[in-house]
Order: C-alpha cells, then structure tokens, then sequence
C-alpha cells in the first residue's frame, strides 16, 4: 500500500496498520536473535516488568519516597537497557528509550510530584506490554529460565480475560477523545485481580467515569498546553486485591479537576439545591453534588440521559457495598477511590439492596 493511500485511511485503520507493522518488525527480529541471548533478555525482561508494575502501584507519601520510586525505575530501565546491548530488537529499543525519556523528564522537575508521573505510566505501560508480548512470542522458540509456560500463555482464561476488558476500556476511552477532540492515554493495572463476577458491573461503572473524565475533566491540547501540560491527557485505571479487606479501584485523570462553582450554579439552575445552601457548602460537599440523579454541567441538549451518569456510578458501588471517595484540585486532577468488600461482603450488599429496593 502507498504512503498517499494510507494518509487517506481513516484514522482508526492506519492505527491498526501501524500496529500490524510493529507486530511484523517485533517477530521477525525475534526470529533473528541469537536464542541463548534472547531467552537470557527476556527472561529479566519479565522479571522488570513485574517489578515496575509494582513499583507503580505503591503509594509514596511524601517527595522522598516519590524520588526514590523514580530513581527505582530508572536503575531498572538502565539494567534493562544493558541487557539490550547486542540483540537486535528496535521496537524494544525505541519503547525503551521513550520510557527513559518520560521519566527523566519528571526527574528534572524539582517539585515533582505522582500527578507528574501520570503521562510517564503511559509510556511505562506500553513497555511493560509489549515486552510482555515480545517475551509470549520468544517463548514459542526459545526456553525462558523461572518461568513456567503456563504464565506466559496468552490463551490463559485470566489473561484473555485481562486483555478483553483493558481493550474494551481503551477502545471506549478513544472514542470518547475522538468524540470530544481530545488526546487521551489510558494505563490500565491490576485487571486481572477483578473478579469475573464482577466485570459487567465494573465495566459500567469505569465506563461512566471514564466519559465524565474525558468529557469535563481532561482539557483540549491548547487548554493543557497554556497549564504547561503534555498535549495527551492520561487516564489511570488501578484495581487493587487488598486480600481479606476486599479491593480497591482508582479512576485518576490528570486533567482541570472539578469546577466547584460550576457544579454549584448547575444544582442550583436545575432545582436541586436552594441558592443560601449552595453558597455555604464546604468544597467537598460541594464536588460531591455531581452523584446527585439529574446534576449536569454540560449545555442542555435534549438529552434525558444528561445528570445520570455519575449517579449510576454510585448506585453501582452501593449495590456492591462499596465506599466511594472524590477528591480534585483545580486545574491539576480529579481522582475517585472506591473501596470494596471481600465478595460474599458485596453479595451480602446486593441481597439488601435487592430486599429493601
């Protein structure tokens, strides 16, 4: 196909020609590489990838440990990186050096702080994900050390099932950038940690937040260039399996946050607050209005639907016998927390819900 034919492509097909191009350069340099130094790569690439996973699911809470996180990822890029030297593998290669790039970029920022990583995990992820592809390939041809097969087996049911929702998810959220004129990146972790009884009811629910957070939160590429931003917004979806205390979900995005006043002014042009209370809500009280059925700070449309997303959402995590928690901060993010029971705590929510509805 030429160049002039494939400009002329709509965007989602030249999309998925790149990607079958960078399947076909990955492969084919796999079947190039000298077996022993494959398998020896791969092998610590697995191993990388399980600790920078890692290493990004944990809470720093103050600069100190954030440092050390960066400095923890950038040892572990390096290693990676001279592990590389001698095999040939580009799409690897390039990944590796813009993953690098990211996080030398928030190591220069004196008073960087988590929201700075979010585009940086972007990047990461993409790494961990294709070498985690690479590593599925390599093993058809090459035995990877400490590595049952079983765990790289792409068929497995729960990675099958991982890869289904984290591509729904990432189809759904480009359709609503695309919607909006907006660039999104969406990291996705602990996915495979969801129950599978619960994976409708999730997928509803992060639908919901992920279209509040692209449609109100994340800014217009010139709007997050003005506020020094990346022009790509990034979405982090977290799932955490907290064992005998249940799970955990966080939706964060890195976009303008919450209008406090704006939300006011909606509740009270729809009816739904008097004036005197909305003036003397605190912040968060105030932010919290957004699950109230009907509130809606979008230009009316005719849409009846309009208001009832972020309701849905509370529903949801009341059906399951969750908590949900907002906070934001203006211009910077906006992040949700919802903590959920162990799953015979939610069915025990959901026969209540069922009794008293």
């Amino acid at each position: 196909m030429s160049d002039v034919m494939a400009r002329i492509l709509p965007p989602s097909v030249q999309l998925e020609l790149e990607t079958l191009r960078d399947q076909r350069d990955l492969y084919r340099s796999l079947l190039l590489a000298e077996p022993a130094a494959l398998a020896a790569f791969m092998t610590l690439a697995l191993d990388t990838v399980e600790r920078i996973r890692s290493s990004l699911r944990t809470p720093t809470r103050d600069s100190a440990a954030f440092r050390g996180k960066i400095e923890r990822l950038l040892d572990e890029l390096t290693a990676l990186g001279e592990a590389l030297v001698g095999l040939h593998l580009p799409t690897v290669d390039a990944r590796l050096a813009s993953a690098l790039a990211a996080l030398r970029e928030v190591e220069s920022r004196l008073a960087a702080t988590g929201n700075d990583l979010l585009p940086a995990m972007v990047v990461l992820e993409e790494l961990c994900s294709h070498l985690t592809v690479a590593a599925d390939s390599a093993a058809v041809h090459v035995p990877l050390a400490s590595h049952e097969p079983a765990a790289l087996d792409l068929e497995s049911s729960q990675r099958r099932a991982q890869l289904k929702l984290a591509t729904a998810l990432e189809q759904m959220a480009q359709r609503f950038a695309a919607d909006h004129g907006k660039r999104v990146g969406l990291v996705t972790m602990g996915l495979e940690d969801i129950p599978e009884e619960w994976t409708g009811t999730l997928f509803d629910l992060l639908s919901q937040l992920m279209r509040n957070a692209i449609e109100h939160g994340i800014e217009e590429a010139s709007a997050r260039a003005s506020r020094t931003k990346p022009a790509i917004g990034t979405l982090v979806i977290e799932f955490i399996d907290c064992g005998a205390h249940g799970f955990e979900l966080n939706v964060q995005d890195d976009g303008g946050g919450l209008d406090g006043d704006g939300i006011a002014a909606a509740a009270v042009r729809q009816g739904l607050v008097p004036p005197e209370a909305a003036r003397t809500l605190d912040p968060t009280r105030l932010v919290n209005l957004i699950f109230q059925p009907g509130l809606s700070t979008a230009a009316p449309n005719g849409d009846g639907r309009r208001g009832q997303g972020m309701c849905i959402v509370r529903d949801h995590v009341h059906r399951l016998g969750g908590r949900l928690q907002l906070s934001t901060k203006r211009g910077q993010f906006t992040r949700y927390r919802i903590s959920l029971p162990p799953l015979d705590g939610a069915a025990d929510a959901a026969a209540e819900q069922q009794t008293h509805g």
